[in-house]
């Protein structure tokens, strides 16, 4: 039986060469190996056979084309089954002269051996005629042919498969100068991991950034999340950089992630695209999109691989509609609502254009060259970054702007609180004048007695009332901003010109050089705050207030020095915080040093109490040089 099986073969085999015109065998005798060859076009095919000489075969083989997969294949009128085992065979005749050569393999689906002249070369995994016995692996490999000295290759390939929808002679694999061959293949993993790296240090630090700033926008995160997705992608497929990093890695733990990774990629692109856009897309589109990709990425925890895989393909197809439609989605904001950040349009395009095209090539629609690959990742990770470098400082931004605008309205507001508390005072003696003034207007020999005390009290009240109304106007409505430029000698001047003060002045070489940026009427609002404290706190018989004026390097230096009572520990601690009660006694702790404090620091100026103890109070203001 075995005999007539082999000469069956034989003349199956004679008959092949010859209406093929010996098609099984790859001439290189006259080749330089100046690039290398792809091994396709014409093999032979045993199909449900591991053998390691064709003579051994049992069964005719099959002439096939290649690269194809097995469903492809047509044997007794029959598709072959995508999961099972079976033997390539080819021919290539060498030039006796030549370099130290080598064959390429990407992978095979899902293990495989080679066998040049009858010699196992390599074997990725465990090739066997069950799912039981064999071992599934992917691991891309350069294999040298150093050992081989026949000019003549006789290579045969076993492969099994029983793990994935894809199966069989997908990938083209390429024989040339070993060196060559290992330059390209370590040239395609240092691209995989460049763009893994560049991948996990943006999309790390986005999130991180994101959960530090919770306040920033909602979609920020999502592309993070696309981007460690990617990162993963790039890591466990393609050139598979970290199957040879970790050779032991469980297989179907890195199936199910290589696919997984895809579908939250994905998921975060819609996330990201629905949320950014909410206002061109609809809600359905949203939602049709979630619920599929969803129940796809279910699926590889419900169904065994050779399932989702096939699952998976019909979901790229589906995933490539909805990259056209994020296009339309971006086109339609930019073009019609004007809503185009350019940072974020170049880099959303970039990303769905590779997308797409990675989409095509992995349905074999079409073939991306890998320069085409590496010029477009390499440029959406610049683009990317800065893209969400843009939005994230502009959301920082707004919040200090903000967060400026909500302090602004909370120092108004605690103003009003400061003043309507105050005004209580002169408001009560106004209405205790008016009552004694109605009560004594029955008895005028009484009323003599005490106008002159009423009018004296009505009239402090109001002026007192005035000035908090002066304040209060002035506050909220003067745009408090640092226009004025001067140099110390005009700022001494402004000070003489305002204040009939003993000035003590200690200027120096630079004093005509040095420019000091600030608003003189606000200043002067500043100057008459504290100077009116001083005073408040100064009795006739104390030395009366001074003011230095000092130059420093960088700085000039406001010093509002009295000599009254002094001020104690506590009271220098609240001093120019939010107050709800105001000390009667001690008003420079109250609404008047608050509002000086604010607006000087709205300025850019500093403003700081030291008490001198029973000496007085020294109040200094720091304008800095510009």
């Amino acid at each position: 039986m075995r005999a007539l099986a082999l000469g069956l073969f034989l003349f199956f085999y004679s008959n092949l060469n010859a209406s093929t015109g010996d098609s099984l065998s790859l001439n290189l005798s006259e080749s330089l190996f100046e690039s290398p060859y792809i091994i396709d076009g014409d093999w032979l095919f045993f199909s449900s056979e591991l053998i390691k000489k064709t003579e051994s075969a049992l069964y005719h083989p099959i002439l096939t084309n290649v690269p194809h997969e097995w469903p492809d294949l047509v044997i007794g009128g029959k598709s072959l089954s995508n999961t099972g085992y079976g033997t390539y065979y080819k021919r290539v005749i060498l030039p006796i002269n030549r370099p130290e050569l080598g064959i390429e393999i990407p992978h095979f689906f899902s293990a495989y051996k080679l066998i040049v002249n009858g010699e196992t070369l390599y074997e990725c995994g465990v090739v066997a005629s069950s799912k039981e016995n064999y071992k599934p692996k992917r691991l891309p490999k350069v294999i040298s042919l150093s050992s081989i000295e026949s000019d003549t290759l006789d290579i045969l390939i076993q492969v099994s498969n029983f793990d994935h929808y894809e199966s069989g002679f997908k990938y083209d694999i390429r024989i040339g100068s070993y060196d060559s061959l290992m330059n390209n293949f370590n040239r395609w993993l240092a691209f995989n991991l460049f763009v893994a790296g560049g991948l996990f240090i943006s999309g790390f630090i986005v999130l991180l950034f994101s959960l530090y700033n919770r306040q920033q926008l909602v979609h920020v995160p999502f592309y993070g999340m696309f981007s460690l997705s990617i990162m993963y992608h790039m890591l466990g497929s393609d050139a598979y950089p970290l199957h040879i990093i970790f050779p032991d890695l469980n297989f179907q733990l890195s199936l199910c992630l290589e696919h997984l990774t895809v579908y939250t990629a994905s998921f975060a692109s819609g996330l990201f695209v629905f949320k950014f856009y909410d206002r061109q897309s609809k809600k359905w589109m949203s939602w049709i999109f979630y619920i599929i990709t969803g129940v796809c990425a279910l699926s590889i925890f419900i169904y065994p691989s050779t399932v989702f895989t096939e699952i998976f393909n019909y979901y790229l197809i589906f995933f490539g509609v909805y990259i056209l439609l994020y296009l339309a989605i971006i086109i339609k904001a930019a073009v019609y609502d004007g809503f185009a950040p350019t940072g974020v349009v170049i880099a959303l395009g970039m990303i769905f254009t590779w997308s797409l095209l990675e989409i095509l090539d992995h349905l074999d629609w079409l073939e991306v060259p890998l320069l085409l690959s590496v010029a477009l990742l390499s440029t959406i990770i610049v683009f990317s970054n800065f893209a969400m470098l843009g939005v994230l400082v502009s959301k920082i931004n707004k919040a200090k702007l903000s967060k400026v605008e909500l302090g602004y309205h909370k120092s108004r507001q605690t103003m009003l609180s400061l003043i309507s508390h105050e005004i209580k005072m002169p408001v009560a003696t106004l209405q205790m004048n008016m009552e004694m003034i109605k009560r004594a207007s029955e008895r005028p020999e009484k009323f003599e007695k005490v106008k002159d005390k009423i009018v004296g009290l009505s009239l402090n009240a109001v002026d007192t009332i005035k000035r908090m109304l002066h304040d209060f106007i002035y506050f909220m409505s003067l745009n408090q901003a640092a226009a004025d430029k001067l140099v110390f000698q005009e700022l001494r001047s402004f000070i003489e010109t305002n204040w009939d003060l003993k000035l003590v002045v200690n200027d120096s070489v630079n004093s005509d050089k040095s420019i000091y940026q600030t608003d003189k009427m606000t200043l002067k609002y500043i100057l008459n705050t504290l100077i009116g404290n001083a005073e408040k706190f100064s009795s006739s018989e104390d030395t009366p207030t001074e003011i230095y004026l000092s130059q420093g390097k960088r700085s000039v230096l406001i010093e509002i020095r009295d000599y009254g009572i002094g001020i104690s520990d506590e009271q220098l601690r609240k001093l120019g915080t939010e107050q709800p009660k105001i000390d009667e006694n001690q008003e420079i702790t109250g609404m008047g040093f608050f509002l000086a404090k604010d607006l000087s620091e709205r300025m850019g100026h500093k403003l700081w109490v030291v008490s001198r103890g029973t000496e007085g109070t020294s109040v200094f203001l720091s304008l800095n040089c510009v």
